[in-house]
Formats: C-alpha cells, sequence, structure tokens
C-alpha cells in the first residue's frame, strides 16, 4: 500500500476521501493482526486454565489507550468507547473458544 498524503496536502474533497479510504484499510489490517494476537492469548489461556475475562488486564488496556489518545491529543473518551467495544470483542471471541460462556 502506497505512502498517505498528508491532510493539508490534499487538495480536493475527493483526495482527502481517498485518503481517508486508504487509512480506513490500514486501520482495519491493525485490527486484523491484533485479532491474531488475541487467538494467540486464547491458546495461552486454555492451556494455562486463565478465564477470558481479567478484570484487572482490560482496566490497563483501556488505561494504556487513554494515555495514547491523550499524547496525540485525541479525544480519550472516545477512544476508551471504542477500546472498550474492541475488548468486548475479544473476550466473547476468546470465551467461545474456551468454553466459558
Amino acid at each position: 500500500m502506497t505512502e498517505l498524503t498528508k491532510p493539508g496536502d490534499c487538495n480536493s474533497m475527493d483526495e482527502l476521501r481517498h485518503q481517508i479510504d486508504k487509512l480506513d484499510v490500514k486501520i482495519i489490517e491493525l485490527l486484523a493482526n491484533r485479532s491474531e494476537f488475541i487467538d494467540r492469548a486464547t491458546e495461552l489461556k486454555k492451556s494455562n486454565g486463565m478465564p477470558a475475562r481479567i478484570p484487572e488486564r482490560i482496566e490497563s488496556v483501556v488505561s494504556n489507550a487513554r494515555n495514547a489518545a491523550e499524547e496525540l491529543d485525541l479525544d480519550a473518551d472516545l477512544v476508551e468507547k471504542i477500546w472498550r467495544i474492541l475488548i468486548d470483542w475479544s473476550i466473547q471471541r476468546e470465551a467461545e473458544i474456551i468454553r466459558e460462556e
């Protein structure tokens, strides 16, 4: 995939939208990569008798996401909402495999 053009270098809405579309694909690729790590976590949790839901880890992940958002001057509340959805999806995926729920 080609590099993205900086927002300030986009001279039309079509060009800007094209860059957003390219960025969306990169975000989806990262989410797919993250899900591979979740799958591996599921294997490790299952073999070690660990539950899918570990509340302390959830809050640590959310805190890390909020801190990263704040460092990038992004709305930390929005990031937390997105991350909690992502975490819930990940836990559901893990639980189905571990057969907890």
